[in-house]
């Protein structure tokens, strides 16, 4: 059976699938992480144990291409020294891509149009004529826009408004019970305490409030939601005329979070009203099929 690889190299873990051309994953194994530009010669090492694997469980003459989207290699510059140290290895084509651009051709399936990944973190991506922009990202310092780290943080920095006030706030003793503090100081404390990570869980927890009720949380969700539909906007300007209508939302804040994907896409469709959103819910790696579309 005829199939394809993709491969999503990312940060923390690399998934492997071997795909046939409808993307129906026909086998999928995972290594360790794969940003080059933290580890060039683990993501080598562990690349290569993804497609040793793969080839182990798969027929390699069968295999029609590989794609391989990594993380950091738009600032190591190195893709084609990789894909053609792959393809020599394993005595098949290789391409590769960074995880971003796998990312944006898995989401719109091969088209033009633009990527919302809001998980973590937050950025924007966006394809029209083979070239891709971006807008946004630069971490949880300097941007992350709408992200679950930044919904987290509005929420504590609402808290401590109304704590500076005197003023009641329903979001107060939820985040001081979630940081396990005893009051608004030590939950400061805490919350300088945990990683970027830990800080954006809660923002599911602030997402479950929404879902009951609470206003106050709603009106976080909706900020933030707003916030990030300014960069969406910001992005989807520099296209040219006939503006692509696609949009897919990725990451956890826009994949399991109805409230604030609804407000995002209100807010985009307030000036744009024919763009149509879907959530993207596969691997990315799924984009190998669509590789031949960006040809």
């Amino acid at each position: 059976m005829k199939y394809v690889i993709g491969i999503d190299s990312g940060g923390t873990h690399i998934v492997g699938q071997a795909l046939n051309n409808s993307g129906k994953v026909l086998f999928e194994t995972q290594s360790g992480p794969g940003n080059i530009l933290l580890d060039e010669s683990g993501t080598y090492q562990n690349l290569s144990e993804i497609m040793t694997t793969i080839f182990k469980n798969m027929v390699p003459a069968d295999c029609q291409h590989v794609l391989i989207g990594i993380a950091g290699v738009e600032t190591t510059g190195n893709a084609a020294e990789v894909a053609q140290f792959f393809t020599d290895k394993f005595n098949v084509q290789v391409d590769v891509i960074s995880d971003a651009q796998l990312a944006l051709l898995n989401g719109l399936e091969g088209q033009d149009g633009t990527l919302v990944i809001a998980g973590t973190g937050s950025v924007v991506y966006g394809r029209q004529n083979k070239k891709m922009m971006r807008y946004g990202g630069w971490g949880f310092l300097l941007g992350d826009t709408g992200s679950a780290y930044k919904i987290t943080a509005a929420a504590m920095i609402a808290a401590l408004r109304a704590h500076d006030l005197n003023e009641a706030y329903s979001l107060s003793a939820p985040l001081i019970s979630w940081l396990h503090a005893n009051d608004i100081k030590q939950a400061v404390q805490k919350y300088y305490g945990h990683d970027r990570k830990e800080i954006a869980s809660l923002a599911a927890k602030i997402a479950e409030r929404a879902a009951a009720g609470d206003v106050a949380a709603q009106t976080i969700l909706a900020d933030q939601a707003t916030a990030l539909a300014t960069e969406v906007l910001g992005l989807i300007n520099q296209y040219q005329q006939p503006l692509p209508e696609r949009i897919a939302f990725s990451g956890s804040v826009l994949v399991y979070n109805d409230f604030y994907r609804e407000t995002l896409l209100r807010k985009l469709n307030d000036v744009y009203p024919e763009i149509k959103g879907h959530v993207v819910s596969t691997n990315n790696g799924r984009g190998a099929i669509f590789w031949d579309r960006w040809q």
